[in-house]
């Protein structure tokens, strides 16, 4: 006896949802996907891995990111 499963991609494909990325800022040193990220640098990282590594205190969201939001606000407001 097979078991088997059809999907919308046919022939028992599963498929899983896409990763969501999100950048952060590290606060120290650290290893993602196997790889030395050093402290104050950028990264991109899947969304769960991102809210874990700051809710843990090793990193933050870019300032960057904050930054252009508020100026497009301004221009907004100004206008």
């Amino acid at each position: 006896m097979v078991l088997t499963t059809n999907s919308v991609n046919g022939n028992g494909e599963e498929q899983s949802s896409p990763l969501k990325l999100m950048k952060i800022t590290l606060l120290r040193n650290t290893r993602i996907d196997g790889e030395f990220v050093a402290a104050g640098k950028t990264a991109e990282v899947n969304d769960r891995d991102g809210k874990y590594l700051i809710a843990n205190g090793i990193a933050t969201e870019p300032k960057n990111s904050k930054a252009k939001k508020d100026k497009a606000t301004k221009d907004l407001e100004t206008r």
